[in-house]
C-alpha cells in the first residue's frame, strides 16, 4: 500500500509538472501570436514599441526576461536580482527603457520581489488577469506593453498599493 501512494504521488507530482510546462508554452505562444500584428503608427509611419513583432522582442531579449516580460511567467519569489536593492535610484522598463518606478517608492514587502506604492504617472497600464484561477491585476508598460508583475491593495500608506513587481521586467540607474 505504501509503494503504491508513493508511485501515485510521483505519479501525480509528474502530472502536475507536466500540464503547468505545457500551460506556460500555451500561454506563451498565444502571447506570440498576439504580439505577430505589427500596425504602423498614424502620426509618424515609424513602428512604437508596443506594435514590435514578437519576433523583434526574442531576438532582443535575455530568454528569461523574455518569458517573463512577454509570456507573463512570474520568477521564483526572492531569486530577481532587485528585490533585496536598497540603493536610491530609479527603475526602468528592461525592454524599452521608460521609467516606471523610483527606489523611494520601493519598500520590503517579505514576499521575495520588487515592491513599490506607487508607479511613475502615466509610466504603467493595468488589466484584470483571472489566470490561475485567482483574480488579480496585472501591470504592463505603457509604452512597450511588457509583463512587470501584479498590483494590490495591501501596501502600506498613503497609497496602500502594492506594486509586486519582477526584477527581470526591471532595469535599475543607481543615483549619482
Amino acid at each position: 500500500m505504501l509503494l503504491m501512494n508513493k508511485i501515485a504521488g510521483t505519479n501525480g507530482l509528474m502530472v502536475a509538472l507536466l500540464l503547468g510546462g505545457l500551460f506556460m508554452l500555451y500561454g506563451c505562444s498565444g502571447q506570440a501570436k498576439e504580439n505577430e500584428i505589427v500596425k504602423k503608427d498614424d502620426a509618424k509611419t515609424k513602428q512604437s514599441a508596443t506594435k514590435m513583432p514578437d519576433s523583434y522582442w526574442k531576438k532582443k531579449l535575455k530568454p528569461e526576461v523574455y518569458q517573463v516580460t512577454r509570456c507573463s511567467t512570474t520568477e521564483p519569489a526572492f531569486s530577481g536580482k532587485y528585490w533585496d536593492n536598497h540603493d536610491p535610484g530609479t527603475y526602468r522598463c528592461s525592454n524599452c527603457g521608460e521609467l516606471l518606478f523610483d527606489a523611494k517608492d520601493k519598500f520590503d514587502s517579505g514576499t521575495g520581489w520588487p515592491s513599490f506604492t506607487s508607479a511613475e504617472k502615466n509610466s504603467v497600464d493595468t488589466a484584470p488577469d483571472n489566470s490561475l484561477g485567482i483574480s488579480r491585476t496585472e501591470v504592463v508598460c505603457k509604452h512597450c506593453g511588457a509583463h512587470l508583475g501584479h498590483v494590490f491593495d495591501d501596501g502600506p500608506m498613503p497609497t496602500g498599493k502594492r506594486f509586486c513587481i519582477n526584477s527581470a521586467s526591471l532595469d535599475f540607474n543607481k543615483a549619482k
